[in-house]
């Protein structure tokens, strides 16, 4: 089956007039250097002049190490990410060079007849890029693709993208220990999405991947001097099967092309049957959008289809606010998906980007105190939360904003009334506790039932409560359940005719009967999950348990 890879999922390719064909391949090559390594300014001239004039057919990249003298600024900006390219590649002198991937040596070993025989290798992949920046020259965003015109049959492929600085002129010496140096070229700023690659699976002649990266910008001399690079390499034998740079002249491979790239206002636990996604949608596609359909599925049912209407040009985002969703079963594991089946009124040139968003049913809380938890990030007066009722919406309890960075802050709170509750952290500043070593945690008694740290604007969970203290215990109803958990069979025990009753963590009745004895409930049939076990006696008290079906 063909695959398309995306930058969530991989999908089925419908390609016309794929054939397995080889492309000329452009040769990657990677060097390590450092402006505190006498060698390197005496070879580095050499090097930059034999890149220089096989623009045509290779891509370098430089990564600075901090050795043989610590300082190298180059290094500095991104030390984590060379560090890693050192390991990788288990390089322990400079100058040094990796051609082909494979392929390692002095840097001074480098010459015409090499690159002309990695050259000839020729590739399974066709590639190509382009990138962009903001209106105000502070991120910049990276587009890839890449398609398979013949089989690569490992399973070990990585994607390596590649932000460069092309030439950084110092005025001076930049830094001690230096070796005369002042101009440096290819210099790797930022690996994308990490110095680790993106996963790509094995690939079939016609399969295609695509993927849009963006960085905000950290220690660069010049924005004029940013480009992007990119290559497709076997982790395992380090073979590298093509190169790419970015190009003014990109086309897209295909026009209708949209892709469901992330989510936001999710929640991880549910028990009101409600939703409120916004979906991040890119195009791709040389086409521009003006409509999207979206059709929305919970556990293989749908749920709705709804229509976006805009204008989304190729490269760019849309966030996408579907609204209130709603859904009246939750099973203790829930997948809803949400999948693009037109653009512009007709299919997706491929089969549609699907997203997949996973929850859980929420935790059945007892008699339980309320205990919250929160460490303030570097912006304290953005966070707020609230605690909402969902089934009438009133904010029961709520907190924030506060006035110390960096600081532990506690809540306790009691509840009264049953039912489903929404607890929702907010911030202001739109990059949840991330500014800092922030984070949050909700206990019920001693069990967390929500915590985080990363998040956008806002972070919603649900949790059922359930208050016992206005339940008159009758010691004349003797009556018991058991076993607890159970794996469907539960046995009731009661001296005098009971009303069974049972609900599920939403608060929706599920089963009730007449018992009388010892009476043994068949529930094998029923999700997993927790119950709560009414027994209602003739005088109208009432005993309740909760139950876990395992």
């Amino acid at each position: 089956m063909k695959k398309l890879v995306s930058i969530i999922s991989l999908c089925l390719l419908i390609g016309i007039g794929v054939t397995k064909a080889q492309n000329q391949r452009v040769v990657v090559l990677e060097c390590f250097t450092s402006a505190t390594c006498g060698p390197c300014a005496s070879v580095n001239p050499t090097l930059d002049n034999l890149i220089n004039n096989n623009s045509d057919k290779l891509i370098a990249v430089k990564y600075h190490v901090n050795w043989p003298q610590a300082g190298d600024p180059m290094n500095l900006h991104n030390p984590s990410e060379v560090g890693s390219k050192v390991t990788f590649y288990n390089v322990n002198s400079v100058p040094y060079s990796v051609g082909d991937g494979t392929w390692k040596n002095l840097s001074s070993q480098v010459n015409q007849n090499l690159i002309n025989q990695w050259a000839a290798v020729e590739s399974p992949l066709e590639m190509r890029m382009t990138h962009y920046l903001n209106a105000t020259q502070d991120t910049m965003t990276v587009i890839v693709m890449g398609r398979a015109t013949s089989e690569i049959a490992s399973n070990n492929l990585k994607l390596n993208v590649a932000i460069l600085e092309k030439t950084m002129t110092y005025t001076s010496a930049p830094c001690n220990y230096s070796n005369g140096e002042r101009v440096f070229h290819n210099v790797m700023k930022k690996m994308l999405p990490g110095a680790g690659g993106k996963s790509i699976p094995a690939m079939q002649a016609g399969d295609y991947f695509a993927f849009k990266y963006t960085w905000a910008l950290a220690n660069v001399m010049d924005v004029n001097e940013l480009t992007a690079v990119a290559w497709l390499q076997d982790s395992e034998t380090k073979m590298v099967y093509q190169g790419c740079k970015s190009s003014d002249d990109f086309q897209p491979y295909y026009a209708k092309q949209a892709y469901i790239t992330g989510i936001d206002h999710t929640k991880t636990t549910i028990c009101s049957g409600t939703v409120d996604p916004v979906l991040t949608i890119d195009n791709l596609g040389s086409e521009t959008i003006n409509t999207l359909d979206i059709n929305v599925k919970l556990n293989g049912n749908d749920v709705t289809t709804i229509t976006w209407n805009g204008n989304l040009q190729f490269g760019k985002t849309v966030k996408f606010d579907l609204g209130e969703l709603n859904f009246n079963e939750i099973a203790e594991k829930n997948e809803m998906t949400f999948e693009i089946v037109g653009i512009n009124g007709a299919p997706d040139d491929y089969q549609p980007s699907v997203y997949t968003y996973a929850f859980d049913e929420a935790f059945l809380v007892v008699n339980k105190s309320f205990k919250l938890t929160i460490r303030t990030d570097d912006d304290p007066q953005s966070i707020t939360w609230d605690l909402v009722n969902t089934a009438n919406g009133e904010v029961v309890v709520s907190g924030g904003p506060y006035a110390e960075a960096s600081t532990v802050y506690t809540e306790e709170f009691n509840l009264d009334g049953d039912g489903c509750y929404m607890f929702t952290i907010y911030d202001a500043g739109g990059n949840g506790l991330n500014g800092g070593s922030g984070f949050y945690g909700l206990k019920a008694g001693s069990k967390t039932i929500v915590s985080g740290s990363s998040f956008n604007d806002k972070e919603s969970n649900e949790f059922a409560y359930e208050n016992y203290a206005d339940i008159i215990e009758n010691q004349a109803n003797t009556a018991s359940v058991y076993p607890n958990p159970s794996n469907g069979m539960v046995t009731i025990e009661a001296d005098a005719n009971c009303t069974l009753t049972v609900y599920n963590t939403a608060g929706q009745l599920v089963y009730n009967q007449t018992v009388e004895g010892k009476t043994i409930v068949n529930m094998s049939d029923f999700q997993k999950g927790t119950y709560l076990f009414v027994l209602t006696d003739e005088a109208g008290l009432s005993k309740k348990q909760v139950i876990v079906l395992q």
